[in-house]
This record gives C-alpha cells, structure tokens and sequence, in this order.
C-alpha cells in the first residue's frame, strides 16, 4: 500500500512542469449525524488534469461497508479501505461523471471491485480557482442488503 502511495507521488511530482492540480475537500456528516468541520480532513482529495477532460487522484474518505440486516440489531459499519481512488471525465467545463474505487478492500468476502461508485456532478466557479462542488454517486453493484447506496456529496475544490 505505502509502495503504491509512494508510485503515485513520484508520478505526480514529475509532471508538476505542465501541471494542473486540485485539492478538493468534501463535507460529510459525523456519527452524530450532525455536519461537523473535521470532515473537511477526512475528506481531502488530491487530484491531476491529465487532459483537458481527464481527471485523476486519491482521496482520503473511507469506503465502507454494511453487514447484513438483522432483526432486533443495528447495522454495522464497517470501514473497508482508509483511501480512494477517483477519475473524472468532464463532459462541459463543470459538468463531470466520476468513478471512485478503493485501494483494497479490510473486510473479509467484500473486494474493491464490490465497492466501485460511479456518479456524476457538477463544480461551480465561486472566485478564481475556488469551485463548490456537488455530486451524486451509487455503487455500480448492490451490497449484502440488495441496496445500492446513493450518496449525494458537497465540498470545495481549488485549482493550481
């Protein structure tokens, strides 16, 4: 994992010549179902431009996973994987799909490929490089409880 870390970083530090990197942040509630500030460190993201229309970079929300549903007992959540994996196509200035996926997956009979999102959203231009970005994204496959998991996002990117 930290070989993998590490790859993506050099990558990206040779391209910094012709670069152009965004650094979004996502805005999540808490346990508490309250929204609290921390989810902005939760949730950073790092991302490059490879074209024009192409987007790729790793984030650090967490991919989760749900047990089964049992009668008389809560869900419990599990974290599968600390970091994610995202590309964007941007079909308009602002209007993009996006695929995220997890680096690997922690919970014993659930793969990365179990938990791969695909989704759509949109980034409006606030000041200069600062966006306000909104998404919405499911899982491509149904989880253990036939449900796919919809999850509307909120947050701010910057573009260097």
């Amino acid at each position: 994992m930290k070989k993998i870390l590490l790859l993506v970083i050099i990558i990206f530090s040779t391209m910094i010549a012709s670069a152009q990197f965004i650094v979004q942040m996502g805005i999540e509630k808490d346990s508490n179902d309250e929204w609290s500030a921390e989810s902005f460190t939760n949730n950073l993201g790092f991302g490059y431009m490879v074209t024009d229309k192409i987007m790729g970079g790793l984030t650090m929300s967490d991919a989760t996973v749900d047990s089964e549903e049992v009668e008389g007992e809560d869900n419990v959540v599990q974290i599968a994987s600390e970091m994610q994996l995202f590309g964007r196509y941007y079909h308009t200035e602002n209007l993009f799909a996006q695929i995220i996926t997890p680096l690997g997956s922690d919970v014993k009979d659930v793969s990365a490929t179990d938990l791969i999102r695909l989704g759509a959203g949109y980034s409006f231009n606030v000041w200069n490089a600062l966006n306000v970005e909104a998404s919405y994204s499911m899982l491509i496959q149904a989880n253990v409880n036939k449900d796919r998991e919809g999850d509307f996002n909120f947050g701010l990117s910057y573009t260097f």
